[in-house]
């Protein structure tokens, strides 16, 4: 049985279901829909988790999980208020009706699902004069016909974490000036670019709504038992480095409690900024 925790007052919206639990401050809805019965990816559980933060008025995060059980999105709209929140809710929306369809050529699908978000989030741009509006993405799509791989997606500096024998590691590039420099530079120049607090970090080189080079940037990665994904917005990237999330990660404890964990972590240092993630562990 899949199973599927709240780590904080999140509710369900367009399925049908009562909200779970109201909270002060607005958290972003969820795309989440699980129907009862087995998943296709029985032995995966998961907790998800996307909030305002301390500082932001609005949650301009969204997050996906599919009905089978077998991907999973983080994206983080930008834009500013209710503009950056359209754009993560739309590639959301065309992901999950994408995987709905059904069938072989699940990442083809998704492919054509990103371009047609590309193409609205423009479109409603330029019909409403912003200069600046769309979204990341971080996706992790499991092949129900093959569970020992993964594929996992990204466009922006939505990241994807692996977490295996107790280190959390990486596994997506982001798509930042940063990032662009970095590839070029050596010595003491790559040593100050690698700074969180660098502004070019949080230059995008790509993202969707841009309407440049919107691919997915794919790469398969390998699944075993016992491994844990961390799909997670800038939110909480941005303020925990690689090594706090790994110390957070370093407990043998549950998922659910593993995202308690973080989303404490986060508040105790401010939560400057919306955060969203889904932590996925692989089971038997």
């Amino acid at each position: 049985m899949l199973g599927v925790s709240f780590c904080t007052h999140v509710f369900l919206k367009g399925f049908g279901r009562p909200p779970l639990r109201a909270r002060a401050k607005e958290a972003r809805p969820l795309f989440l829909s699980l129907p009862d019965g087995e998943s296709k990816m029985s032995s995966c559980v998961f907790c998800v988790n996307s909030e305002t933060g301390l500082v932001r008025k609005d949650n301009q995060d969204s997050v996906l999980v599919s009905e089978d059980g077998t991907v999973f999105c983080v994206a983080d709209g930008m834009g500013g208020g209710s503009d950056g929140a359209l754009a993560s809710f739309i590639v959301c929306e065309e992901v999950r009706a994408a995987v709905n369809m059904g069938g072989n050529g699940k990442k083809a699908l998704i492919d054509r699902a990103i371009a047609v978000a590309d193409g609205r989030i423009r479109c409603h741009a330029k019909a409403n004069g912003f200069r600046q509006m769309g979204s990341t993405v971080a996706i992790l799509m499991f092949d129900s016909a093959d569970k020992m791989t993964a594929k996992i997606g990204h466009i922006g500096d939505s990241r994807i974490y692996r977490i295996r024998d107790r280190k959390a590691v990486p596994i997506t590039d982001d798509h930042t000036l940063c990032n662009q420099l970095m590839s070029i530079a050596d010595g003491k120049w790559a040593s100050k670019l690698r700074n969180r607090d660098n502004p070019l970090c949080h230059i995008l080189t790509k993202a969707i709504g841009s309407g440049d080079n919107i691919e997915v940037d794919w790469k398969d990665v390998d699944v075993f038992p016992g491994d844990r994904y961390l799909l997670c917005s800038d939110g909480v990237h941005g303020v925990l480095d690689d090594e706090n999330i790994a110390g957070i990660f370093e407990s043998t404890c549950s998922v659910w409690e593993v995202g308690e964990r973080l989303r404490k972590k986060i508040i105790d240092v401010g939560a400057p900024d919306n955060f969203s993630y889904i932590i996925i562990e692989i089971g038997e």
